[in-house]
């Protein structure tokens, strides 16, 4: 069973800003870098930007309508300043993410794919977990010391 079956309520109700940090993070960790999943993290975190209280099994049921529908597009100049990329390589590279199927385009703008989102949402969740379970830790260690 996935590890976002683990996630509790709380952390359901809170699943777009806990993603959105996540995706911070991560995009800040990878600026200046254009690998797919960069792309793809930028992509997603540009998309749920503005939502609130979007659960995770709403996300694992949305096919590529209901994600042109629900998420807010984005563009190539936006992920083109996340990542900190020349223009013209995001755009390069966001043609093949089209063509493979992992970022839909049109007339709006740019989303992740219900392709990418059923291949990635559970590592994105494990990440996540991870990262609180990191964190609680550190606060755990740093309340001893004081």
């Amino acid at each position: 069973m996935p590890q976002s079956a683990d996630l509790n309520i709380h952390l359901q109700d809170q699943f777009v800003d806990i993603i959105e940090l996540y995706a911070n993070y991560f995009v800040k960790l990878s600026a200046k870098s254009h690998s797919p999943k960069n792309i793809t993290v930028a992509v997603f975190k540009a998309n749920l930007e503005k939502l609130k209280h979007f659960k995770i099994k709403e996300l694992k049921k949305l096919d590529d309508k209901g994600i042109e529908k629900k998420f807010n597009p984005t563009s190539i100049n936006y992920i083109s300043r996340s990542l900190d990329v020349p223009r013209e390589t995001i755009r390069r590279n966001v043609l093949t993410l089209v063509d493979g199927e992992d970022l839909i385009r049109n007339d709006n703008g740019i989303f992740v794919s219900e392709k990418w989102i059923k291949t990635n949402i559970d590592k994105i969740l494990s990440e996540v977990i991870d990262l609180i379970d990191k964190s609680n830790d550190l606060t755990k260690k740093i309340d001893k010391k004081s």
